[in-house]
């Protein structure tokens, strides 16, 4: 095996919540009668944390605590129902499970709402370790969120793969110098992705069991 740690990103790597996103920072954005959002345009501001969604949603005014619970509790109301799993991943995480395969997820999005989240679309049971900001400490790009992940999961850098799907994900592997995979399926095109030289370019989900194996280099 080429790798035996493999560490995901999850929003728009495996699973699409975006309109799960789009539902919460609208019914905040609505509270305090602004303009809503589209699904596109939110989806072009996520990536760096709760916080910095908001602040973008608001056009830049940093987000209050009273504007931050809104949004949590919108967004508890609807993160699973408006999520959905992407293509190819179930099957995919499966035989990476049975090749022995140490699995995790390190996001953004805050822990317990990413538990939830994998616990409802069947796949919590794949990973050793999932991590958010606030077990972490951190957040990527910073490569220490990556680095606790690995280490939640069991595993070591070196052994290690990080997979996601914007530049972010880029960013972060590289501050912890491990390799990268990415996928376009998320709010990145694939040409923003190549721009960042990323080690790997998955065309599809399923490609990253050969990756994995050490079939492609």
């Amino acid at each position: 095996m080429r790798f035996r740690c493999v560490v995901f990103d999850l929003d728009g790597t495996l699973a699409d919540s975006y309109q799960a996103l789009s539902t919460a920072v609208n019914r905040t954005l609505a509270h305090e009668s602004r303009g809503s959002l589209t699904s596109s345009d939110v989806r072009r501001l996520v990536g760096d944390g709760v916080e910095m969604l908001l602040s973008r949603g608001f056009y830049g005014e940093l987000p209050r605590g009273e504007r931050l619970d809104r949004f949590h509790a919108a967004y508890d109301d609807v993160c699973c129902e408006e999520s959905v799993l992407l293509p190819g991943t179930k099957l995919t995480l499966q035989e990476l499970l049975e090749s022995g395969v140490s699995m995790a997820v390190c996001t953004n999005k805050p822990t317990h709402f990413s538990t939830r989240i994998l616990e409802h679309l069947g796949i919590s049971h794949f990973f050793k370790a999932v991590v958010g900001p606030d077990l972490a400490g951190s957040q990527k790009p910073d490569g220490r969120h990556l680095q606790f992940t690995i280490a939640k999961a069991g595993a070591e850098p070196s052994g290690a793969l990080y997979v996601g799907d914007m530049p972010v994900d880029i960013a972060t592997a590289r501050a912890c110098s491990i390799p990268v995979a990415v996928i376009a399926t998320g709010s990145s095109s694939i040409e923003d992705l190549r721009e960042q030289t990323p080690d790997y370019i998955l065309e599809k989900f399923s490609d990253l069991t050969s990756i994995v194996r050490g079939d492609r280099r």
